[in-house]
């Protein structure tokens, strides 16, 4: 029998930037860090919209605000089946200088659309992106 579970991604919008996060996923190779948005997997009996502003505030320190859902996607690898939302949040201006990243993540930078592929590694993701307005 298989595992099905669901991750919440929370890209955070402000004008025409993003907010990229590096995350560290492993010393034992040569860049042990990762660009991506903010991810997490949902807890069980936890609602979606709760895990991405936990998310949020877990990984940077700060609180969020959910501006609107802009894609679902659905991966599934061997046994395993993960179905994801992505929203498109906010946050307060002033709370750009009170972020506080989470000791799994190295350094944030705002990023423009046309650098998401200097930045993320992750084909699923920017497959995920390619024709959606954000």
């Amino acid at each position: 029998m298989g595992i099905t579970y669901v991750r919440v991604k929370g890209i955070i919008k402000r004008d025409d930037k993003y907010l990229l996060i590096k995350r560290w996923v492993d010393d034992r190779i040569p860049d042990p860090f990762v660009w991506e948005f903010i991810d997490t997997e949902v807890n069980h009996g936890e609602a979606p919209d709760d895990a991405v502003l936990r998310a949020i505030h877990e990984q940077l320190s700060i609180d969020g605000k959910i501006e609107k859902i802009e894609y679902t996607w659905s991966n599934i690898i061997a046994d395993t089946h993960c179905i994801g939302i992505a929203y498109i949040c906010s946050i307060d201006e002033e709370d750009e200088h009170n972020i506080i990243l989470s000791e799994d993540y190295g350094e944030y930078e705002w990023v423009t659309r046309d650098q998401f592929e200097t930045y993320i590694e992750n084909q699923f993701v920017l497959q995920d992106l390619k024709g959606k307005i954000l």
